[in-house]
C-alpha cells in the first residue's frame, strides 16, 4: 500500500477506553458496538455507546488530519467536503463473525486489509442496511463482485458515473481476504474479453479475485468488508481528465487500434499474395 504506515496503524487501532451500554441491547451489538469504539477511540469525539448514538459520526481534527493524509496519497485532487465514522454494530458484529470462521479456515494467513470503495453518497448510505449490491457492478473485469482497490484515483475513475449524483463517497473500508485467485492480465485483442468478465463465485476455496498487479480486490460476501469512515467528496471533471488512469487508457487504446490495424494490414497483405 501507499500510504504512511503510521496512519494505517492508527486507522486500525483497536486500543481504547471501554464502553458503557444501555439495558435492552442484545450483547452482540454490545460487543461490536465496543470494538468499533475501541477502534475509533483516539478519531472520535464521544467514545461512550447509546441506543442513540447516529450510524454516521463526526471524527475529531486528529481522525480528519489523518484520513485526509491517506486520501491525498492515492487521490491528491480530491477536496473533501466532510468525513464521518461509521457505527453500524450489527453489520461489524457479521463482519467479526466472519472473519473468525475464515481464519478457523485457512488460519494465520487471514489478513486485514484496508482498501477503498467509491460510490455516490445515497448508496453508500443505503449499504449500511442492505451491503454493496454487486448488480450495480458495471465494469467486471476483474470478477462480478464488489471492487475495492488500494488506489482511490483507480475507484473514483472506474466508479459507476452513470448517477446524476454529484456528491461522491470514499468508503473507507477494513476487508477480510482468506484465500485469492488473481485474475491472469489479459493481451489486446480486437473483441477484448476478461478473465474475470464472467466469474460470478471464485474457484475453489477463493473469496477474493485479484488483479494480476494486486492493486484490485473483488469480493463476493457483504459480511468480509466494514465502512470505518465515509469521505464526502464532489465529483468534477478533472478528477477524471487529470487522473493516471485517463492517460494510461488513452495510451492503451492508441496501442490497441495501431495494433489492429497492423493485424488488418497484415491480413489483406497475405490475401493478395
Amino acid at each position: 500500500m501507499m500510504y504512511c504506515n503510521r496512519d494505517y496503524n492508527v486507522l486500525f487501532n483497536s486500543g481504547g477506553t471501554s464502553s458503557t451500554y444501555t439495558s435492552g441491547k442484545s450483547k452482540f451489538t454490545e460487543h461490536a458496538a465496543d470494538h468499533i469504539l475501541k477502534r475509533a477511540s483516539s478519531f472520535v469525539h464521544y467514545h461512550m455507546y447509546d441506543t442513540y448514538r447516529p450510524l454516521l459520526n463526526d471524527v475529531n481534527m486528529k481522525g480528519y488530519n489523518t484520513i485526509e493524509r491517506i486520501v491525498k496519497e492515492t487521490f491528491p485532487i480530491c477536496n473533501i467536503n466532510k468525513i464521518r465514522q461509521v457505527h453500524a454494530p450489527q453489520m461489524y458484529g457479521m463482519y467479526m463473525l466472519r472473519k473468525e470462521e475464515m481464519k478457523l479456515t485457512f488460519g494465520q494467513s487471514v489478513q486485514e486489509k484496508l482498501l477503498f470503495h467509491v460510490t455516490t453518497e445515497s448508496r453508500a448510505v443505503e449499504s449500511l442496511d442492505s451491503g454493496l449490491d454487486w448488480r450495480r457492478t458495471r465494469r467486471s473485469k476483474f470478477g462480478c463482485g464488489v471492487s475495492f482497490s488500494d488506489d482511490i484515483d483507480y475507484a473514483n475513475y472506474y466508479a459507476d458515473n452513470t448517477s446524476i449524483e454529484d456528491t461522491r463517497v470514499i468508503m473507507i473500508c477494513c476487508v477480510v481476504v482468506g484465500d485469492t485467485y488473481v485474475i491472469p492480465k489479459q493481451k489486446f485483442a480486437r473483441n477484448q474479453t476478461f478473465a474475470g468478465s464472467s466469474l460470478v463465485v471464485p474457484p475453489g476455496l477463493a473469496d477474493t479475485t485479484v488483479s494480476h498487479n494486486g492493486r484490485v480486490h473483488v469480493k463476493y460476501n457483504d459480511n468480509e468488508f466494514y465502512p470505518l469512515y465515509f469521505v464526502y467528496y464532489q465529483r468534477r471533471p478533472e478528477q477524471m481528465t487529470k487522473s493516471k488512469y485517463f492517460c494510461a487508457n488513452r495510451r492503451a487504446q492508441s496501442d490497441q487500434l495501431q495494433l489492429v490495424d497492423l493485424l488488418g494490414a497484415m491480413s489483406i497483405s497475405n490475401y493478395r499474395l
